[in-house]
Protein backbone atom coordinates (compact mmCIF):
# COMPACT_ATOMS: atom_id res chain seq x y z
CA UNK A 1 0.00 0.00 0.00
CA UNK A 2 1.27 3.45 -0.91
CA UNK A 3 -0.01 6.72 0.56
CA UNK A 4 0.73 10.28 -0.54
CA UNK A 5 -0.54 13.36 1.28
CA UNK A 6 -1.34 16.79 -0.18
CA UNK A 7 -2.37 19.83 1.86
CA UNK A 8 -5.45 21.81 0.78
CA UNK A 9 -7.03 25.07 2.04
CA UNK A 10 -9.26 25.23 5.13
CA UNK A 11 -7.34 22.63 7.13
CA UNK A 12 -7.98 19.88 4.59
CA UNK A 13 -5.67 17.05 3.62
CA UNK A 14 -6.07 14.80 0.61
CA UNK A 15 -4.67 11.30 0.93
CA UNK A 16 -4.13 9.28 -2.23
CA UNK A 17 -4.06 5.61 -1.31
CA UNK A 18 -3.07 2.85 -3.70
CA UNK A 19 -3.37 -0.90 -3.09
CA UNK A 20 -1.53 -3.37 -5.32
CA UNK A 21 -3.58 -5.85 -7.42
CA UNK A 22 -2.53 -8.58 -5.01
CA UNK A 23 -3.65 -6.59 -1.96
CA UNK A 24 -6.98 -5.76 -3.55
CA UNK A 25 -7.60 -9.39 -4.56
CA UNK A 26 -7.77 -10.27 -0.85
CA UNK A 27 -10.69 -7.86 -0.45
CA UNK A 28 -12.44 -9.33 -3.49
CA UNK A 29 -12.28 -12.71 -1.76
CA UNK A 30 -13.67 -11.17 1.44
CA UNK A 31 -16.42 -9.50 -0.59
CA UNK A 32 -17.39 -12.86 -2.11
CA UNK A 33 -17.67 -14.39 1.37
CA UNK A 34 -19.63 -11.41 2.67
CA UNK A 35 -22.13 -11.46 -0.21
CA UNK A 36 -22.43 -15.24 0.00
CA UNK A 37 -23.59 -14.81 3.61
CA UNK A 38 -26.31 -12.37 2.54
CA UNK A 39 -27.53 -13.99 -0.68
CA UNK A 40 -29.76 -17.04 -0.75
CA UNK A 41 -28.35 -19.40 -3.36
CA UNK A 42 -30.22 -22.71 -3.79
CA UNK A 43 -28.20 -25.77 -2.84
CA UNK A 44 -25.69 -23.89 -0.69
CA UNK A 45 -25.59 -22.90 2.94
CA UNK A 46 -24.97 -19.18 3.71
CA UNK A 47 -21.36 -18.28 2.93
CA UNK A 48 -20.58 -21.53 1.11
CA UNK A 49 -21.52 -20.70 -2.50
CA UNK A 50 -18.64 -20.47 -5.03
CA UNK A 51 -17.58 -17.12 -6.46
CA UNK A 52 -19.03 -17.70 -9.93
CA UNK A 53 -22.54 -18.22 -8.50
CA UNK A 54 -22.23 -15.29 -6.11
CA UNK A 55 -20.98 -13.01 -8.88
CA UNK A 56 -23.71 -14.20 -11.22
CA UNK A 57 -26.43 -13.44 -8.69
CA UNK A 58 -24.99 -10.18 -7.32
CA UNK A 59 -23.28 -8.86 -10.44
CA UNK A 60 -19.63 -7.95 -11.00
CA UNK A 61 -20.27 -4.26 -10.23
CA UNK A 62 -21.76 -5.05 -6.83
CA UNK A 63 -18.91 -7.42 -6.03
CA UNK A 64 -16.24 -4.82 -6.83
CA UNK A 65 -18.09 -2.09 -4.91
CA UNK A 66 -18.29 -4.37 -1.87
CA UNK A 67 -14.56 -5.13 -2.19
CA UNK A 68 -13.78 -1.42 -2.49
CA UNK A 69 -15.76 -0.63 0.67
CA UNK A 70 -13.95 -3.34 2.62
CA UNK A 71 -10.60 -2.14 1.26
CA UNK A 72 -11.27 1.46 2.33
CA UNK A 73 -12.44 0.39 5.79
CA UNK A 74 -9.18 -1.51 6.26
CA UNK A 75 -6.63 0.74 4.54
CA UNK A 76 -7.76 4.24 5.53
CA UNK A 77 -7.14 3.84 9.31
CA UNK A 78 -3.74 2.30 8.54
CA UNK A 79 -2.87 5.20 6.22
CA UNK A 80 -3.65 7.97 8.74
CA UNK A 81 -1.84 6.05 11.48
CA UNK A 82 1.22 5.65 9.25
CA UNK A 83 1.21 9.36 8.38
CA UNK A 84 0.40 10.40 11.97
CA UNK A 85 -2.71 12.31 10.93
CA UNK A 86 -5.39 13.23 13.49
CA UNK A 87 -8.45 13.48 11.28
CA UNK A 88 -11.76 15.07 12.25
CA UNK A 89 -15.01 13.39 11.28
CA UNK A 90 -15.53 10.94 8.45
CA UNK A 91 -13.37 11.14 5.31
CA UNK A 92 -14.74 12.08 1.91
CA UNK A 93 -13.90 9.11 -0.30
CA UNK A 94 -13.52 9.26 -4.08
CA UNK A 95 -12.69 6.11 -6.06
CA UNK A 96 -10.20 6.75 -8.86
CA UNK A 97 -9.55 3.22 -10.15
CA UNK A 98 -11.61 0.11 -9.50
CA UNK A 99 -10.97 -2.93 -11.70
CA UNK A 100 -9.96 -6.48 -10.92
CA UNK A 101 -6.35 -7.28 -11.76
CA UNK A 102 -5.37 -3.59 -11.38
CA UNK A 103 -4.26 -1.40 -8.49
CA UNK A 104 -7.14 -0.06 -6.41
CA UNK A 105 -6.73 3.71 -6.10
CA UNK A 106 -8.84 6.17 -4.12
CA UNK A 107 -8.55 9.56 -2.46
CA UNK A 108 -9.68 10.43 1.05
CA UNK A 109 -10.23 14.08 1.93
CA UNK A 110 -10.08 14.72 5.67
CA UNK A 111 -10.29 17.74 7.94
CA UNK A 112 -7.52 18.19 10.48
CA UNK A 113 -6.81 20.52 13.36
CA UNK A 114 -5.26 23.77 12.14
CA UNK A 115 -1.70 24.78 12.90
CA UNK A 116 -1.56 26.79 16.11
CA UNK A 117 1.31 29.11 17.02
CA UNK A 118 1.09 30.00 20.69
CA UNK A 119 2.12 33.49 21.70
CA UNK A 120 4.30 34.63 24.56
CA UNK A 121 2.21 34.52 27.73
CA UNK A 122 5.05 35.49 30.07
CA UNK A 123 3.58 38.93 30.75
CA UNK A 124 -0.12 39.01 30.01
CA UNK A 125 -1.73 42.33 30.83
CA UNK A 126 -5.33 41.89 31.94
CA UNK A 127 -7.00 44.06 34.54
CA UNK A 128 -9.48 42.50 36.93
CA UNK A 129 -12.18 44.98 37.84
CA UNK A 130 -13.47 44.77 41.41
CA UNK A 131 -16.95 43.42 42.08
CA UNK A 132 -19.47 46.22 42.53
CA UNK A 133 -22.62 45.95 44.60
CA UNK A 134 -24.86 48.96 44.80
CA UNK A 135 -27.21 49.31 47.76
CA UNK A 136 -30.06 49.79 45.31
CA UNK A 137 -29.73 46.11 44.36
CA UNK A 138 -30.54 45.11 47.94
CA UNK A 139 -33.63 47.32 47.92
CA UNK A 140 -34.70 45.90 44.54
CA UNK A 141 -34.38 42.36 45.87
CA UNK A 142 -36.44 43.23 48.94
CA UNK A 143 -39.13 44.76 46.72
CA UNK A 144 -39.19 41.61 44.58
CA UNK A 145 -39.67 39.49 47.73
CA UNK A 146 -42.39 41.89 48.83
CA UNK A 147 -44.22 41.48 45.50
CA UNK A 148 -43.87 37.69 45.65
CA UNK A 149 -45.75 37.69 48.97
CA UNK A 150 -48.37 40.24 47.97
CA UNK A 151 -52.07 39.39 48.27
CA UNK A 152 -54.72 40.07 45.65
CA UNK A 153 -58.39 40.95 46.07
CA UNK A 154 -60.95 41.40 43.30
CA UNK A 155 -61.82 45.07 43.04
CA UNK A 156 -65.12 46.47 41.74
CA UNK A 157 -63.78 49.88 40.76
CA UNK A 158 -61.91 51.55 37.89
CA UNK A 159 -58.36 50.37 37.27
CA UNK A 160 -55.49 52.47 38.64
CA UNK A 161 -51.70 52.39 38.76
CA UNK A 162 -50.51 49.47 40.88
CA UNK A 163 -53.50 47.22 40.10
CA UNK A 164 -53.16 43.86 38.43
CA UNK A 165 -55.63 43.48 35.59
CA UNK A 166 -56.67 40.74 33.17
CA UNK A 167 -57.42 41.89 29.62
CA UNK A 168 -58.47 40.54 26.26
CA UNK A 169 -56.87 42.38 23.37
CA UNK A 170 -56.67 42.35 19.59
CA UNK A 171 -54.19 44.30 17.47
CA UNK A 172 -54.82 45.34 13.85
CA UNK A 173 -52.45 46.72 11.26
CA UNK A 174 -54.20 48.39 8.32
CA UNK A 175 -57.46 46.73 9.49
CA UNK A 176 -55.84 43.27 9.29
CA UNK A 177 -55.38 41.20 12.49
CA UNK A 178 -51.71 41.23 13.44
CA UNK A 179 -50.05 37.82 13.60
CA UNK A 180 -49.56 37.09 17.30
CA UNK A 181 -51.46 40.25 18.23
CA UNK A 182 -54.19 38.58 20.28
CA UNK A 183 -54.49 37.74 23.96
CA UNK A 184 -57.11 36.44 26.35
CA UNK A 185 -57.12 37.02 30.11
CA UNK A 186 -53.66 38.49 29.72
CA UNK A 187 -52.30 39.47 33.19
CA UNK A 188 -50.74 42.89 33.51
CA UNK A 189 -49.66 45.06 36.44
CA UNK A 190 -50.32 48.71 35.66
CA UNK A 191 -47.24 50.83 36.14
CA UNK A 192 -44.62 48.17 35.39
CA UNK A 193 -44.52 49.25 31.73
CA UNK A 194 -43.70 45.84 30.30
CA UNK A 195 -46.09 46.20 27.37
CA UNK A 196 -46.01 48.54 24.38
CA UNK A 197 -45.37 52.16 25.49
CA UNK A 198 -48.69 53.91 26.11
CA UNK A 199 -50.70 50.69 26.39
CA UNK A 200 -51.03 50.62 30.18
CA UNK A 201 -51.96 54.31 30.33
CA UNK A 202 -54.98 53.59 28.11
CA UNK A 203 -56.29 51.08 30.68
CA UNK A 204 -56.33 53.50 33.63
CA UNK A 205 -59.91 54.32 34.62
CA UNK A 206 -61.44 51.35 32.78
CA UNK A 207 -64.26 49.41 34.45
CA UNK A 208 -64.65 45.65 34.45
CA UNK A 209 -66.05 44.42 31.06
CA UNK A 210 -65.44 47.82 29.49
CA UNK A 211 -63.97 47.87 25.98
CA UNK A 212 -61.73 50.59 24.59
CA UNK A 213 -60.29 51.13 21.14
CA UNK A 214 -57.19 53.24 20.58
CA UNK A 215 -54.13 53.68 18.38
CA UNK A 216 -50.49 53.25 19.34
CA UNK A 217 -47.25 53.51 17.41
CA UNK A 218 -44.61 50.82 17.71
CA UNK A 219 -41.19 52.19 18.81
CA UNK A 220 -38.60 52.73 16.09
CA UNK A 221 -36.35 50.18 17.83
CA UNK A 222 -39.11 47.58 18.29
CA UNK A 223 -37.93 43.95 18.20
CA UNK A 224 -39.85 43.09 15.02
CA UNK A 225 -38.36 45.25 12.30
CA UNK A 226 -41.46 45.09 10.11
CA UNK A 227 -43.46 46.81 12.88
CA UNK A 228 -40.98 49.56 13.76
CA UNK A 229 -42.57 53.05 13.76
CA UNK A 230 -45.90 51.66 12.45
CA UNK A 231 -49.25 52.67 13.89
CA UNK A 232 -51.63 49.91 14.98
CA UNK A 233 -55.25 49.76 16.20
CA UNK A 234 -55.92 48.16 19.58
CA UNK A 235 -59.21 46.79 20.90
CA UNK A 236 -59.02 45.95 24.62
CA UNK A 237 -61.60 44.56 27.05
CA UNK A 238 -60.89 44.73 30.77
CA UNK A 239 -61.91 41.38 32.28
CA UNK A 240 -60.91 41.85 35.93
CA UNK A 241 -59.25 44.28 38.34
CA UNK A 242 -57.27 43.14 41.37
CA UNK A 243 -56.18 45.31 44.27
CA UNK A 244 -52.61 44.45 45.32
CA UNK A 245 -51.68 44.57 49.02
CA UNK A 246 -47.96 44.50 49.76
CA UNK A 247 -46.74 43.23 53.15
CA UNK A 248 -44.78 45.54 55.41
CA UNK A 249 -41.01 45.11 55.19
CA UNK A 250 -40.50 44.55 58.91
CA UNK A 251 -39.14 41.93 61.29
CA UNK A 252 -42.36 39.91 61.02
CA UNK A 253 -41.91 39.70 57.24
CA UNK A 254 -38.30 38.56 57.68
CA UNK A 255 -39.31 35.83 60.13
CA UNK A 256 -42.00 34.62 57.75
CA UNK A 257 -39.36 33.98 55.06
CA UNK A 258 -37.37 31.53 57.19
CA UNK A 259 -34.31 31.59 59.41
CA UNK A 260 -34.22 35.32 60.00
CA UNK A 261 -34.81 37.05 63.30
CA UNK A 262 -35.09 40.55 61.93
CA UNK A 263 -35.15 42.66 58.78
CA UNK A 264 -31.51 43.44 59.48
CA UNK A 265 -30.67 39.72 59.28
CA UNK A 266 -32.58 39.43 56.00
CA UNK A 267 -30.82 42.42 54.48
CA UNK A 268 -27.45 41.02 55.56
CA UNK A 269 -28.18 37.67 53.89
CA UNK A 270 -29.36 39.36 50.69
CA UNK A 271 -26.21 41.49 50.67
CA UNK A 272 -24.06 38.36 51.16
CA UNK A 273 -25.76 36.54 48.27
CA UNK A 274 -25.62 39.53 45.95
CA UNK A 275 -21.96 40.09 46.81
CA UNK A 276 -21.18 36.49 45.90
CA UNK A 277 -23.05 36.91 42.61
CA UNK A 278 -21.18 40.14 41.87
CA UNK A 279 -17.82 38.50 42.59
CA UNK A 280 -18.67 35.52 40.37
CA UNK A 281 -19.71 37.87 37.58
CA UNK A 282 -16.51 39.90 37.97
CA UNK A 283 -14.47 36.68 37.80
CA UNK A 284 -16.32 35.56 34.66
CA UNK A 285 -15.66 38.90 32.98
CA UNK A 286 -12.00 38.72 34.02
CA UNK A 287 -11.61 35.22 32.58
CA UNK A 288 -13.31 36.33 29.36
CA UNK A 289 -10.92 39.28 29.05
CA UNK A 290 -8.01 36.93 29.78
CA UNK A 291 -9.03 34.53 27.00
CA UNK A 292 -9.48 37.42 24.58
CA UNK A 293 -5.95 38.60 25.40
CA UNK A 294 -4.60 35.08 24.87
CA UNK A 295 -6.43 34.79 21.56
CA UNK A 296 -4.84 38.02 20.31
CA UNK A 297 -1.39 36.58 21.00
CA UNK A 298 -1.91 33.37 19.00
CA UNK A 299 -1.84 32.56 15.31
CA UNK A 300 -4.35 29.94 14.11
CA UNK A 301 -4.71 28.42 10.66
CA UNK A 302 -7.95 27.93 8.77
CA UNK A 303 -10.63 26.43 10.98
CA UNK A 304 -12.11 23.08 9.91
CA UNK A 305 -15.72 23.54 8.82
CA UNK A 306 -16.78 20.51 10.86
CA UNK A 307 -15.70 22.17 14.13
CA UNK A 308 -17.44 25.47 13.33
CA UNK A 309 -20.61 23.67 12.23
CA UNK A 310 -20.58 21.60 15.41
CA UNK A 311 -20.21 24.74 17.54
CA UNK A 312 -23.07 26.56 15.77
CA UNK A 313 -25.26 23.49 16.34
CA UNK A 314 -24.31 23.57 20.00
CA UNK A 315 -25.14 27.28 20.28
CA UNK A 316 -28.50 26.71 18.61
CA UNK A 317 -29.25 23.88 21.05
CA UNK A 318 -28.29 26.12 23.99
CA UNK A 319 -30.72 28.80 22.80
CA UNK A 320 -33.48 26.26 22.23
CA UNK A 321 -32.97 24.77 25.69
CA UNK A 322 -33.03 28.22 27.34
CA UNK A 323 -36.29 29.18 25.64
CA UNK A 324 -38.02 25.90 26.50
CA UNK A 325 -36.67 26.04 30.07
CA UNK A 326 -38.48 29.37 30.43
CA UNK A 327 -41.71 27.77 29.23
CA UNK A 328 -41.59 28.93 25.61
CA UNK A 329 -41.57 27.02 22.35
CA UNK A 330 -38.61 27.34 20.04
CA UNK A 331 -40.75 27.22 16.89
CA UNK A 332 -42.86 30.11 18.25
CA UNK A 333 -39.65 32.03 18.91
CA UNK A 334 -38.47 31.50 15.33
CA UNK A 335 -41.85 32.66 14.06
CA UNK A 336 -41.77 35.79 16.22
CA UNK A 337 -38.34 36.84 14.93
CA UNK A 338 -39.15 35.65 11.40
CA UNK A 339 -35.98 33.61 11.09
CA UNK A 340 -35.07 29.98 10.42
CA UNK A 341 -32.57 27.78 12.20
CA UNK A 342 -30.21 28.26 9.28
CA UNK A 343 -30.52 32.05 9.66
CA UNK A 344 -29.51 31.78 13.32
CA UNK A 345 -26.62 29.46 12.51
CA UNK A 346 -25.31 32.02 10.04
CA UNK A 347 -25.54 34.74 12.71
CA UNK A 348 -23.82 32.48 15.25
CA UNK A 349 -20.88 31.65 12.95
CA UNK A 350 -18.50 34.51 13.97
CA UNK A 351 -18.97 33.76 17.67
CA UNK A 352 -18.73 30.01 16.99
CA UNK A 353 -15.39 30.56 15.25
CA UNK A 354 -14.09 32.46 18.27
CA UNK A 355 -15.24 29.72 20.63
CA UNK A 356 -13.53 27.07 18.50
CA UNK A 357 -10.29 29.08 18.43
CA UNK A 358 -10.30 29.46 22.21
CA UNK A 359 -10.99 25.75 22.68
CA UNK A 360 -8.11 24.81 20.36
CA UNK A 361 -5.72 27.16 22.16
CA UNK A 362 -6.70 25.79 25.58
CA UNK A 363 -6.23 22.23 24.32
CA UNK A 364 -2.81 23.05 22.86
CA UNK A 365 -1.71 24.80 26.06
CA UNK A 366 -2.92 21.85 28.15
CA UNK A 367 -0.78 19.47 26.13
CA UNK A 368 2.24 21.78 26.09
CA UNK A 369 2.15 22.55 29.84
CA UNK A 370 1.04 19.04 30.89
CA UNK A 371 -2.27 20.31 32.29
CA UNK A 372 -4.63 17.67 30.91
CA UNK A 373 -7.11 16.47 33.54
CA UNK A 374 -6.28 12.92 34.58
CA UNK A 375 -8.68 9.97 34.63
CA UNK A 376 -8.42 10.06 38.43
CA UNK A 377 -9.51 13.70 38.56
CA UNK A 378 -12.47 12.92 36.31
CA UNK A 379 -13.48 9.92 38.46
CA UNK A 380 -13.22 11.98 41.67
CA UNK A 381 -15.47 14.67 40.22
CA UNK A 382 -18.00 12.07 39.07
CA UNK A 383 -17.96 10.45 42.52
CA UNK A 384 -18.76 13.81 44.13
CA UNK A 385 -21.57 14.44 41.64
CA UNK A 386 -22.97 10.94 42.19
CA UNK A 387 -23.53 11.70 45.87
CA UNK A 388 -25.85 14.54 44.87
CA UNK A 389 -27.93 12.28 42.62
CA UNK A 390 -27.84 9.07 44.66
CA UNK A 391 -31.60 8.54 44.24
CA UNK A 392 -31.76 9.40 40.53
CA UNK A 393 -30.59 6.34 38.54
CA UNK A 394 -31.03 7.97 35.13
CA UNK A 395 -28.67 10.82 36.01
CA UNK A 396 -26.21 8.39 37.60
CA UNK A 397 -26.19 6.43 34.34
CA UNK A 398 -25.44 9.61 32.36
CA UNK A 399 -22.57 10.47 34.72
CA UNK A 400 -20.90 7.16 33.87
CA UNK A 401 -21.24 7.55 30.10
CA UNK A 402 -18.09 8.00 28.02
CA UNK A 403 -19.54 11.16 26.43
CA UNK A 404 -19.96 12.77 29.84
CA UNK A 405 -16.47 11.70 30.93
CA UNK A 406 -14.99 13.27 27.78
CA UNK A 407 -16.99 16.45 28.41
CA UNK A 408 -15.93 16.56 32.05
CA UNK A 409 -12.27 16.04 31.18
CA UNK A 410 -12.50 19.02 28.81
CA UNK A 411 -14.13 21.20 31.51
CA UNK A 412 -11.59 20.25 34.17
CA UNK A 413 -8.70 20.70 31.74
CA UNK A 414 -9.92 24.16 30.72
CA UNK A 415 -10.15 25.17 34.38
CA UNK A 416 -6.55 24.08 34.95
CA UNK A 417 -5.34 25.96 31.88
CA UNK A 418 -7.18 29.15 32.86
CA UNK A 419 -5.75 28.88 36.38
CA UNK A 420 -2.27 28.54 34.84
CA UNK A 421 -2.87 31.55 32.58
CA UNK A 422 -3.77 33.64 35.61
CA UNK A 423 -0.31 32.98 37.00
CA UNK A 424 1.19 34.51 33.84
CA UNK A 425 -0.47 37.89 34.31
CA UNK A 426 1.93 40.73 34.92
CA UNK A 427 1.32 42.21 38.35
Amino acid sequence: MQTTVAAKPKSLLELKIELTPEEFSNFISKAVNHLAEELKIPGFRPGKAPRELVEKKAGNKTLLEEAAELAVQDSFPKAITEKQIRSLGAPKISIEKLAEGNPFIYTAEVEILPEIQLGDFAALKVEKKPAELKSEKIDETLKSLQKMHATEARAKRPAKIGDRVDVDFNVYLDNVPLDGGKGQNYPLTLGEKVFLPGFEEQLIGMQENETREFKLTFPKDYGKKDLQSKQADFKVTLKAVYDISLPMLDDAFAKKLGKFESMEDLRAKIQENLQTEAENLAEQKFEQALLEAVLRKCQIGDLPEILVASETDKMLHELEHAIEHDGGKFEDYLTSIKKTKDDLKKEFTPKAETRVKVALILRTLAEKENLMASAKEVENDIAAESLRYANQPEILKQLQSEDYKDYLQMVLTNKKVIAWLKTQIKK
